[in-house]
């Protein structure tokens, strides 16, 4: 298996790992959860044809409280757990592709722990979701897990009392193959295309225009954007529509006889 849906939790915002979990996939797995139409709510299937893991870590410092009532862990919990920097991924796993719900937050704090990630693929299911369905008033893990659920309230009570690293790579697993039936992707190859074309947003996500599509913009409300965004995937999609209407307007303007 070359594909690990991965999450981490912290001790503060892009903070030390306190909790890693991942699940080891093949892409027939994905295929077979399309075919049952209650996938999306218990894909407990797939622990039982997967190698999965979950640890914990203690952190250099206390957890700070914000960080403590999203994942409910505490510093009791960890006082006979390793350091943080001693995160590895599983050696029985050999990881070609890494995959979660904003799995750039995930790569940068294994890399804080000392792991290197160089030349691992990453997927990113929140960037394809907000490609696929960018209308929708959220995009985080669980707004998508209800988007994509056949009974929400099953989904929303499972949400309720289910958070972890563990539980969140099991909902990204079902926004995954979601992904895989709306696309028709075939292939963790395909999927990791489909992932980096997702990275240039086609809306904007937040502030002032938030919902808004970006070829619906004035041209001083890109200008507006551009400014204010350090977004560099953002940045690139207004610029090259910016671009585009620039090589528009110039077309226009030639003379025809």
């Amino acid at each position: 298996m070359t594909a690990l849906i991965f999450d981490t939790e912290t001790h503060k915002l892009h903070g030390d790992i306190i909790e890693a979990a991942g699940i080891a996939i093949d892409f027939s797995i994905m295929e077979n959860a399309k075919l049952s139409d209650d996938y999306r709510i218990s894909p407990e299937l797939l622990l039982h044809k997967s190698v999965t893991f979950s640890e914990r870590y203690k952190p250099s410092e206390p957890i700070s409280l914000g960080a403590m009532a999203v994942h409910h862990i505490v510093d009791e919990d960890l006082e006979n757990c390793p350091s943080f920097n001693e995160f590895k991924f599983p050696v029985q796993i050999n990881t070609e592709y890494l995959i979660g719900h904003n799995i750039d937050y995930d790569i940068a704090a294994v890399n804080r722990a000392g792991t290197v990630t160089k030349g691992i693929k990453t997927i990113c299911t929140l960037a394809m979701s907000r490609y696929l369905w960018p209308t929708l008033d959220a995009h985080n893990l669980s707004a998508m897990a209800l988007h994509i659920s056949p009974n929400r309230g099953m989904t929303a009570h499972e949400l309720r009392f289910a958070h972890s690293a563990l539980s969140d790579c099991k909902t990204t697993f079902s926004v995954l193959t979601a992904i895989v039936e709306e696309t028709g992707i075939s292939s963790f190859e395909e999927l990791y295309e489909f992932s980096e074309q997702s990275r240039y947003p086609t809306h904007i996500f937040y502030g002032k225009y938030r919902g808004w599509a970006i070829k619906d913009m004035e041209d001083k409300e890109l200008h507006e954007v551009l400014n204010k965004t350090d977004d560099q995937y953002l940045r690139i999609s207004l610029e090259n529509e910016l671009l585009a209407r620039s090589n528009l307007d110039e077309q226009n303007q030639l003379p025809f006889d």
